[in-house]
């Protein structure tokens, strides 16, 4: 994960004209902190519901799956940007 958080404001920020900068850097900082926000409540969700009905290593397992499903959903996502040269 720090791989892709760590260099996302840069990458996004580098077409930007300096005049936006300010905004876009809010926009990216909101959306990433709204981002980790949702995927802690979902997975919590998923792992909770889980444990009420299992062990901790099967809410864990299927806590796991979900993260593993929504970083192959993301990955392909991204595949649909428009490419900038």
């Amino acid at each position: 994960m720090g791989f892709a958080i760590a260099p996302m404001p840069s990458i996004v920020l580098a077409g930007i004209t300096p005049h936006h900068a300010a905004a876009a850097s809010g926009v990216v900082s909101t959306a990433q902190q709204a981002g980790n926000a949702i995927g802690v409540a979902v997975i919590g969700v998923i792992f909770y519901h889980a444990l009420g009905s299992g062990s901790y290593s099967h809410a864990f397992t299927l806590g796991l799956i979900a993260m593993a499903a929504l970083g192959v959903a993301g990955a392909a996502l991204v595949q649909l940007f428009p490419r900038t040269s």
